[in-house]
């Protein structure tokens, strides 16, 4: 999970302390969705699992984080 998050953070330019922090600016948000789904359906990652590694979220921020990158 640690390599998906240096890979995103590369790739949207925004440092991994910001994608790990709580920074709520919408291109670090984005980002952030962005790996919670990359979490789950790549890696079939728990939700409990992805949010201690985002900076321990909580179960729901992530199920509605991936729900957006859905329907964006």
């Amino acid at each position: 999970m640690h390599e998906i998050i240096r890979e995103t953070a590369a790739k949207h330019n925004i440092s991994t302390e910001y994608l790990i922090g709580h920074n709520r600016r919408a291109g670090v948000a984005w980002a952030r969705f962005e790996i919670m789904w990359r979490a789950r359906n790549e890696l079939n990652a728990p939700y409990q699992l992805i949010g201690q590694v985002l900076g321990g979220r909580d179960h729901s921020t992530i199920m509605h984080g991936i729900k957006r990158y859905e329907n964006r």
